[in-house]
This record gives structure tokens, sequence and C-alpha cells, in this order.
């Protein structure tokens, strides 16, 4: 539980001095974040039906983890969660529904402003999907229609005004409105849709100017271009940039080519998703050759993840072999792939099955970059020592809590699932909305015979459940006093 006294006193001591790096060998970070990816939709996770050459080669050059997670099985909520390190819970952002933007930067600093503190350049392309800031770049139609949905009860103009990326740490960059949007955003039907409007920006006091490109320009290759853009500057200082993809996320649409390059499948749905994801990965190709060219590789971590688990129905996604799906907090919604590469420095080809989480991801960063952040409310570990194996692993506890009633504990192996409705495992069987699992032996979550029976695991469970969501509406309160998610928990 967050002492709110403590927050207030360390408001503006958000990172100590450097610890190990010189400001000459800091490296580069690059952070590609992915949307609705199934768990299996790799050739480094299995798959025998998408072919991922270039994302298969990023894991053969690094760190392919098995354990990972997000904290919440959705686009928004998990992004508040990364960019924050602090799980999006306690400052209410627990729905795409509820998206009421983020606490100010004087009371819950983000990941660039962290890095633009260290002295990084820093950079956004993609998917924002973090609040009502953007909420202004939208015509009046339209803007009435986003708060129906938005539910705009729950903003304040302090969110509003915190939620602006372009305010909030990213020296520039180019980003949409909106959670997904058309695939050819700048065909003449698509660019009046309020989620396919994109922006360029460059430094806080410019006001963001409206962004087009040809009529059959692809998505996916438009925020590549501007992402090889942004790395190929000659700007000397370490840079930090932020690749958020919407792919694959719905509406299925691929580029013909892309589509004929996956004819083995037959079910025309699933041959799309494919489709974009040699889109995806082509283009991860490119970013590669990028940084081969410029000979930056040994001297960039870059980190591929997905926001939550495959929808599996809207875009054909698959989960395998876990049970549930984007929207559950059963494995299929929150266990996601992720990669971490840094040639010369974290092991080549290694498979890691120890947990982490994406709250790890802040720490960890600006361990890289030479500093250690400080806030009362992180809740991530520092993965570097472990990962350049010189400590074990460590955390091995993970809660999350998703729209109020879809909550989880992760301890060890152990876990508890509150799911707020039941899942079917990918082969059918029927699975409570409640639920204790052994994940070493139960990886599927099913119930019955097979789930967990030892009562005193299952009451050490569920007691560390309740006081952790205890914690988070006390913080959620304190953090989000106008907002009804405080009560919802």
């Amino acid at each position: 539980m967050l002492k709110f006294s403590s927050l207030l006193a360390l408001i503006g001591c958000v990172m100590s001095s450097p610890v190990s790096a010189t400001e000459e060998s800091r490296p580069n970070i690059l952070f590609i974040l992915v949307d609705d990816l199934g768990y299996a939709d790799l050739g480094c996770q299995g798959s025998k039906e998408i072919r991922t050459p270039h994302i298969d080669a990023l894991a053969a050059s690094g760190l392919r983890f098995t354990d990972a997670y997000v904290t919440a099985p959705q686009c928004g909520p998990s992004r508040a969660g990364i960019m924050t390190g602090v799980h999006q819970a306690r400052f209410g952002y627990v729905d795409n529904e509820d998206n009421h933007g983020l606490p100010d930067q004087h009371i819950l600093p983000l990941m660039p402003e962290y890095l633009k503190q260290a002295g990084y350049r820093t950079g956004l392309v993609g998917k924002w999907h973090l609040g009502q800031g953007t909420e202004s770049m939208l015509s009046n139609t339209e803007r009435d229609e986003y708060r129906k949905v938005r539910k705009v009860d729950a903003f304040s103009q302090e969110r509003v005004e915190a939620a602006k990326p372009w305010k909030r740490g990213f020296d520039e960059g180019l980003f949409f409105v909106g959670g997904g949007g058309n695939y050819f955003p700048f065909r003449s039907k698509a660019s009046n849709a309020s989620g396919s409007k994109y922006f360029t920006f460059n430094g806080p006091n410019q006001k963001p100017e409206p962004f087009r490109r040809e009529a059959n320009a692809f998505k996916t290759d438009v925020l590549t271009d501007a992402a090889i853009d942004f790395i190929g500057s000659k700007d000397k200082n370490p840079w930090f940039l932020y690749l958020s993809y919407t792919a694959p996320h719905t509406p299925l649409d691929a580029k013909p080519k892309d589509i004929a390059a996956n004819n083995h499948i037959k079910d025309p749905k699933r041959r799309t998703y494919a489709g974009m994801m040699t889109c995806l990965d082509y283009n991860i190709g490119r970013l590669l050759d990028q940084l081969d060219q410029q000979g930056a590789r040994k001297n960039t971590l870059v980190v591929f993840l997905s926001d939550n688990g495959g929808p599996t129905g809207p875009n054909t996604s698959r989960n395998d072999p876990f049970s549930g799906v984007k929207g559950d907090v059963y494995e299929g919604g929150i266990r996601v792939p992720m990669i971490a590469s840094w040639p010369g420095t974290l092991a080549k080809g290694k498979v890691v099955s120890d947990p982490v989480i994406s709250l790890d991801l802040l720490p960890t960063f600006t361990a890289v970059a030479g500093r250690k952040a400080q806030h009362p409310l992180l809740e991530g570990k520092n993965l570097l020592p472990w990962l350049t194996g010189k400590t074990e692993c460590p955390g091995d506890e993970f809660y999350w809590s998703w729209r109020g009633n879809f909550n989880a504990v992760r301890m060890g192996t152990l876990k508890e699932i509150r799911n707020g409705k039941p899942v079917k495992a990918v082969d059918g069987t029927a699975i409570p909305a409640h639920n204790f699992v052994d994940l070493a032996t139960n990886p599927r979550e099913l119930a019955g015979e097979h789930a967990l029976n030892d009562e005193d695991k299952k009451t050490r469970l569920s007691t560390a459940l309740d006081a952790w969501l205890s914690s988070v509406k006390e913080d959620a309160g304190k953090l989000t006093p106008n907002s009804r998610t405080s009560t919802r928990m």
C-alpha cells in the first residue's frame, strides 16, 4: 500500500546518479511493442504456419522468455503499466473504456521521462492509446462520439494534459489516435476515421501536425520508415525508441503479396493474419539491418513484446498451449512472447523460463542507461544483473487486476485465477471462472482433478491477492479521486 506522504516527499526525486555506464558507452534502447499477438504465432514460439525468420533470428541472437507477462489482458491498461512501471490499477486505469489518462509527471513519471533525464534522445512511433490527451485532436463530431464510448465523466483536464505524448518525455514522434485503425490509413475513406489520424511532433512546445502519406501506404511499413529515420539521425546522444505497432490487431488486412506468401494456410482469415505477420517480420528485419549498417547493433538493446495475449476469434491468433484469450487473466490473456537481444552483453540463443513482467522494463531500461529509477510506487525489478548472469531472478510474485473482477496472483508456479467468466482450453474443455493451479504441472490451468487442492497453498494465494487488491483500491482512491474505478475493486 502506498504511503501517500512518502509519495509527495519523493516527487521530483525519481532518478539517482549514474551507477555504471559512462556517457560514451551507454547503449541505445529499441523497444518494439506489437498488438494482440498470439503466444504461439512466431516460428521461435513453435508455429508451423506463421513464418517469422527475422523475429526468429532476433530470438536466436539473444534471450527468448517463455514466462513473460503483461499487467493486463487489454491494450490501454497494459501500456499504462509498461510506461509507468506501476500497476495501472493503482491509478484507476483498469479498462480501455475507463481510459481517463495518466497521473501528472510530477506524480508518476513515464519511461521516456526517466530516460530523457538520463540524457537520451527519445522517440515515439505508432500507437499511443494512453488516455484523453489526444481528444483535442479530434473534430467536434468525432470527439462527441469518442466521449460517448469513453465515459467522459471519468476524465479531468489535468489527465487530458498528462496523457499528451509530446508533453511526456518524447523529443519527437509519429503517432496516431485510438487503439486500432485501418492498415491503409491514408486512403480517403480511412483518413476520415478518428482511429486513423496520424500526427508528428518535435519537442514539447510544438503543436503536433497532421501527417500524410500516399494512399497505398501500409501502416506497418510507414511506422518502420519513421523508426528508421529516428534511428538514422546524426545526433550523437544515445537514444530510446518506443516503436508501437498495431499488427496483428484487427481489422485483418494485409498486402496482396503478403497474403500470397501464406497460401499454405487454408483459412482465409488466418491467411490474412499470417500476411500481417509476414509484413511485421519483414519490417523487424529492416530495423535490424539499419542497426547493422550503422554499426550500432552491439550497442543497442532490442526488446520485443506483445501488449496482451491473442484474441483468437477476431484475429485468428493462437495462444497454444494456454487457456484463455485477450480479456482473460488465464495464461492466454496475459502470458506473451518476449525477446531481448543485446549482442556481446546478453547470452545468445538462450531460452529463459524464469518469470518476468512488463513492469520490469522501466527499471531495467533506466539501469541500462546507467541510472536507477526511484519512486515509491515502482513495482518492477531491474532485470539487468540477472540477465547478465550476476544474480538470481529477482521476482516470482505477480498480480493482476482488470475491470475490477478479473484478478489473479502468481507466486512461484502457483496461481489463483478469479477471471470474471469461465473459459475454455484449446481443446474445448470447460474451465470455471475461479480456479487454483500449479503451472508447473498444469500449464493449461485445467480444473477438477488437475486443479491445485492443497488448502494451505490456496489460502496463501487468496490472502496475498486480497491484501494486494486492498492496497490497490486505496492507492487508486488517492491517485484517482474522481474515478469511479476506484470503487470497483
